[in-house]
């Protein structure tokens, strides 16, 4: 059969009318599903029951060896280096001889002192003879100007009752001149003593202020120890020339060591309030596999300025004989017993001051303030914490989510 070209327009038409009719009445009579309910995911997390209590927390410390009594050993004369009898690292005692140059040029210097003082010494007794002399000289001298004066007075006489001549007079008149001279001098003589004598004792004074002063570079031409210590360092060997100031050796007191340790500010106002009272502060050092038992002494005076917080000083109390100078060591610092706080594992504080409570399943976060760490009987280290909001009995998270939140679904090893 032939269709036309309407006709077969006309029945493509219907056949598309009737498929969208029946796809309605498919879509109009087909069963209705429930909607898909998403439930809340529920973390799971472990927890520990906490008590508030009374603990003694100690804080972690890292600083380095030193100490406030370090002779830098220095050269006071000119010298060769004779010998070395002290070798770095060694312990020595007080007065014990680290180290000796060769003497002989002090000695020479000695000897020219000494014969300084003694010429000088020699001039004074020869200045104290001389005035003897002339105290029994000046009697002689006015004896003789008596005696000139009267030829003066005689040879006048005559040249009166013409009996003389001028010249008489004028030889008896010079003979009373040099006379009268030679007993001013004499008398000039005697006064001037006391500062004749005077400046002998002043030069007698600084020739034996001199000789001291070779005798002292000669006594340090043998190196002792000015306290018992350990030596730290060689900077010379037998055979150098050493001139004044050059550096010999470095000596430490061993008995006076020190670490120097940062204490976080957080710390700061617990350790001053001890140290104000007088409460020892103890610390247990370990370095190299060696124990050292610490005591804080005091607080340094100036903060650095690379970062919060303040060095703190300890006492060194034993252990600090083998200590090498300079070396780091890792403190334990016990501090005072702290009141209502909580050992909690490291890994249920959040930041620096954040904890999770649990409160009808869900995580509550908590603001609280670090008071140092803790070891429990088990040898385990713990983070004491402290909060208004933690009461006893309460669930905190001891789990570490990356996804922590306030109010978090979270299922827990009590339930």
């Amino acid at each position: 059969m032939t269709f036309s070209p309407f006709a077969r327009r006309t029945l493509v038409l219907l056949i598309l009318a009737a498929g969208v009719a029946g796809f309605l009445i498919l879509r109009a009579t087909a069963p209705k599903s429930p909607p898909m309910e998403v439930g809340e995911r529920i973390w799971r997390v472990n927890t520990a029951l906490v008590s508030p209590a009374s603990l003694a927390p100690s804080l972690s410390l890292y600083g380095h060896v030193t100490t406030p009594r370090t002779a830098n050993l220095r050269a006071a004369v000119e010298a060769d280096v004779l010998e070395i009898p002290a070798q770095e690292g060694l312990r020595v005692d007080q007065g014990e001889l680290l180290l000796r140059l060769d003497a002989r040029e002090s000695d020479l210097l000695v000897i020219q002192r000494e014969a300084d003082v003694a010429d000088i010494r020699a001039q004074i007794s020869a200045e104290r003879l001389r005035n003897a002399r002339d105290k029994e000289a000046l009697k002689h001298d006015e004896a003789l100007l008596e005696l000139a004066e009267r030829n003066v007075t005689r040879a006048r006489d005559l040249l009166a009752r013409n009996l003389g001549s001028q010249s008489t007079l004028d030889d008896a008149r010079r003979a009373y001149q040099q006379q009268a001279l030679a007993v001013n001098t004499r008398r000039l003589s005697l006064e001037d003593f006391d500062a004749r004598l005077a400046q002998l004792d002043a030069r007698a004074r600084r020739a034996e202020a001199q000789l001291e002063d070779v005798r002292l570079d000669q006594e340090r031409t043998a190196l002792r120890a000015p306290f018992a210590g350990r030596i730290a360092r060689l900077s010379v060997s037998p055979g150098d020339r050493v001139r004044v100031g050059d550096a010999l050796l470095t000596l430490y007191d061993v008995n006076a060591l020190e670490v120097r340790a940062r204490i976080p500010a957080l710390y700061l106002p617990v350790i001053r309030a001890a140290l104000d009272t007088g409460q020892a502060l103890r610390a247990q050092g370990t370095v190299d596999g060696m124990h050292a038992e610490l005591e804080l002494s005091r607080l340094s005076g100036e903060a650095p300025s690379t970062g919060a917080g303040v060095e703190g000083l300890f006492r060194v109390l034993e252990g600090g004989e083998q200590l090498p100078l300079g070396r780091f060591m890792t403190l334990h610092l016990q501090l005072p017993e702290q009141r209502d706080v909580v050992a909690l594992p490291f890994e249920a504080l959040y930041g620096t001051d954040r904890v999770y409570k649990i409160e009808d399943g869900r995580m509550r976060a908590l603001t609280v303030e670090r008071r140092g760490e803790w070891v429990d009987d088990e040898g385990r280290e713990r983070v004491l914490v402290r909060s208004s909001e933690i009461r006893d009995g309460d669930l905190l998270v001891t789990t570490r989510l990356p996804n922590a939140l306030d109010g978090l679904r979270v299922e827990t090893d009590h339930d």
